[in-house]
């Protein structure tokens, strides 16, 4: 997967980096690099995005709204 493939698929789900991060459990730095092609995309995320693009458009928008409202890590689970 190349940088550009990847910022397709992020405003392609309608979500900014930070969120993207988010829904593939990533630091935000990581995606940002991947983005910027300062580090390669590894094959899991690759993956893990392919998958996520097989489900049907309903079921994947209600998977990442699932996922953008878990806390963040570290975060406090109040």
């Amino acid at each position: 997967m190349t940088a550009e493939e990847l910022d397709s698929v992020r405003r392609r789900w309608g979500l900014d980096a930070a969120q993207l991060a988010k829904v593939l459990c990533l630091h935000s730095t990581k995606v940002s690099e991947y983005l910027g092609e300062v580090a390669r995309i590894p094959c899991a995320v690759a993956y893990s995005i392919e998958a996520l693009e097989l489900l049907p458009e309903a079921q994947r928008q209600a998977l990442l709204e699932k996922r953008l409202a878990r806390p963040t890590h570290g975060g406090s689970r109040s």
